[in-house]
């Protein structure tokens, strides 16, 4: 009996092992895929930004 016992024990100390690798993984790629969506953001608001400049260069005038 006691070996089926340290059996379970085992068995459950490799499966919350497991799961707290799993959960370090998850919690990695949470945070790359929340610095991407952030990246992306910035790099649409500085597109944005350049708009007024790129549409008063195309009208002829000069802007300096």
């Amino acid at each position: 009996m006691g070996s089926a016992l340290r059996a379970i024990a085992y068995g459950i100390f490799i499966f919350l092992e497991i799961t707290i690798v799993v959960l370090f993984i998850m919690s990695l790629a949470a945070i790359a895929a929340f610095r991407s969506v952030g990246a992306r953001k910035r790099k649409r608001r500085s597109e944005t930004a350049n708009v007024p400049r790129l549409i008063g260069s195309g009208t002829g005038r000069d802007s300096g």
